[in-house]
């Protein structure tokens, strides 16, 4: 499964020599970890594995039936959006001398379509780690997939613990935003999980399904997010550390965050 999740030997390697992992979180919490950051070569190995969009996949059976279901999506069949996307492959292509790739999973082609344009428009710097965190994303939702038992494109039920980001300059949801969660125990924080924000601007599953009382943090990448659309930010993260009192209430922690503010409050 770990090839099929990202091909990069070097990953691989070190994700078999830490195993076994004690949790699902566990294993993606390590696994983005070694895989940050991708050398140059690293992309270009893993994306040497990956079809165009829009391309019938010709590998094995198992790939095959990831990038089909993470493809899938009402306009699917638009012959109209496949054309302009097969164009802007080439162009692509033709820019950056590689394949186009993108967390297809959730994303309409007229969705696909836009963020290929923009993405065109970037400097090769930028574009390069567009690409890496676009592979960690694939990564992560396949090694969920597969060690879960969910379907490619399901979160499964929420954790205790969860969160939304909306950003306000925008007025849209904040995705791909990549967020940490910590507990304090003996004077030291310590990871629980981390994910990234869907479409929505949400993860509905963060760290443990439960988690006793005690003292936590979320940390928002803010920085990540922001670079990531070729903009600037004030603050390059945003811890928001709280008291969690019962082991039989949901706490939701939402962020609303600006490029140079943020607040955030006890959802629901």
């Amino acid at each position: 499964m770990l090839p099929r999740a990202l091909n990069v030997a070097r990953w691989i390697d070190e994700m078999l020599a830490a195993a076994p992992y004690g949790s699902v979180d566990l294993l993606v919490a390590h696994a983005l970890e070694a895989a940050s950051p991708l050398t140059e070569a690293e992309i270009d190995e893993a994306l040497a594995h990956h079809p165009r969009i829009g391309e019938t996949v010709t590998v094995d059976g198992a790939e095959a039936a990831l990038s089909a279901a993470e493809q899938a999506s009402p306009d699917a069949d638009d012959a109209e959006l496949n054309a302009q996307i097969a164009e802007g492959n080439r162009e692509y292509e033709q820019r950056f001398g590689r394949v186009f790739l993108i967390r297809a999973a959730g994303r309409s082609r007229a969705e696909i379509l836009i963020e290929l344009r923009r993405r065109l428009l970037l400097d090769p710097e930028t574009e390069l780690e567009t690409a890496a965190e676009q592979l960690r994303q694939i990564m992560e939702l396949r090694l969920r997939a597969a060690f879960s038992d969910q379907p490619v494109v399901a979160s499964g039920g929420r954790t205790q613990i969860t969160t939304h980001v909306l950003d306000t300059a925008i007025g849209r949801p904040a995705a791909r935003v990549p967020v940490r969660l910590d507990a304090f125990s003996e004077g030291e924080w310590h990871e629980l999980g981390r994910g990234l924000t869907d479409d929505d601007g949400r993860i509905g599953r963060l760290g443990p399904d439960t988690v006793p009382a005690g003292r936590y943090r979320v940390v928002f990448d803010t920085a990540a997010y922001f670079a990531a659309r070729d903009a600037i930010s004030f603050f390059p993260e945003v811890a928001v550390v709280f008291d969690l009192w019962s082991t039989d209430e949901h706490f939701h922690i939402p962020l609303l965050l600006s490029p140079f503010g943020y607040s955030t409050y006890r959802g629901s």
